[in-house]
């Protein structure tokens, strides 16, 4: 189906970027530069300049970013690990896949972690609170910070979506003992494929990571010094990256002009919730701007023949699928999930465009 407005649209974007994309892709097919090579190392240093953190890992993806910082743990089979239901299954699958059980506290209106439900699912086996950061929204870190110093609990972080948000002016990702960032074409920095990458500021933590994503492999020395994996960020997506991530900061600016226009434009309508702000103690870079509507999947037709592409993204929790063994009621996540529609937000997206959408969404709410 042909969309007068995509929900995202990497053509213009690319488009934009054309001849340093070209460029740089050229150079690196000319050198044949492809494995770890100093578009990776250049990237993981802009990385942390610009997160202001000591170490970054580029990795395959966001998946394994978050795999590998839960393998820092060293969890064993049956240690509980709190987390959402409202998220990826990516989130989930990687507390699984270290051993660890995934404990599910419900959300608030933010959609992310509800703080004041985290104590009650506290028993002798919790060792980490995986928080995750949605739609470039940060979870509220300083009661989290908190119960995790008083329960003497790990904190990781996913921030597949909240590449530069903030929480009282520190950024998403350097709460805790590690945070996991995806590359994927959907998100706000990206690269045409998968990647990902994970920083922190623990030396042997950055250090182990390096060895686990090339085969176990010191690259200084040759030798192999564990059991790895596979999981090195290309090094011609991280050459697009560079080039993508000078544009990164005005590219934000821009999303939350955008979600500023859309909030202004449906503040009035009685139908409509939309996402909560605190320009205080949040800096929302918006990934995604998602609204509830009780009628969403009416909203999302509408919308759909109107030429508008839109998304209920995240509509089932984790512990809702068939194949979850854990079985929990979660009123909040599970009220929310019918209710949420995520609307075309991308910096070259025009405020016209952004009106038009607004306009259809009153024409639906005053039928």
């Amino acid at each position: 189906m042909g969309f007068k407005i995509k929900y995202i649209d990497l053509k213009k974007q690319h488009a934009n970027l054309g001849n340093q994309l070209y460029k740089k892709i050229k150079k690196i097919f000319l050198n044949s530069h492809f494995i770890l090579r100093n578009e990776v190392a250049n990237f993981e240093r802009s990385i942390c300049k610009l997160l202001k953190v000591k170490y970054c890992v580029g990795l395959n993806s966001g998946t394994d970013a978050l795999l590998m910082g839960l393998s820092q743990l060293q969890l064993k089979k049956d240690d509980e690990v709190i987390t959402v239901s409202h998220t990826y299954i990516a989130t989930v699958s990687a507390i699984l896949h270290v051993g660890a059980v995934p404990v599910y506290v419900d959300i608030d209106e933010s959609f992310n972690i509800n703080p004041n439900l985290i104590e009650k699912k506290i028993s002798k086996k919790t060792k980490a609170i995986l928080v995750v950061h949605l739609n470039g929204r940060c979870c509220d870190m300083s009661k989290i910070s908190s119960i995790a110093k008083k329960y003497n609990l790990k904190i990781i972080e996913d921030c597949a979506q909240a590449l530069g948000s903030k929480y009282k002016n520190k950024f998403a990702g350097t709460f805790g003992i590690a945070g996991a960032f995806s590359l994927h074409p959907m998100k706000t920095l990206s690269v045409p494929g998968d990647g990902g990458f994970l920083i922190t500021n623990n030396k042997k933590v950055y250090r182990n990571i390096c060895l686990l994503r090339d085969h176990g492999r010191d690259r200084k020395t040759n030798l192999k010094k564990c059991f790895g994996f596979n999981s090195r960020l290309d090094n011609l997506h991280a050459a697009i990256a560079l080039v993508k991530l000078p544009k990164f900061k005005n590219w934000v600016i821009k999303r939350r002009k955008i979600a500023l226009r859309y909030s202004e434009n449906l503040k009035n309508l009685k139908k409509i919730s939309l996402p909560l702000y605190d320009g205080k103690n949040y800096y929302d870079t918006f990934n995604s701007y998602v609204i509830r509507v009780k009628k969403r999947d009416m909203l999302k037709l509408f919308l759909l023949r109107s030429g508008i592409e839109v998304f209920s993204h995240i509509d089932k929790g984790v512990h809702l699928e068939n194949f979850s063994k854990t079985k929990v009621a979660l009123p909040q996540t599970e009220k929310i999930e019918k209710e949420i529609l995520s609307l075309p937000i991308y910096p070259e997206l025009s405020l016209s465009k952004v009106d038009f959408i607004s306009n259809k969404i009153k024409i639906f709410c005053e039928q």
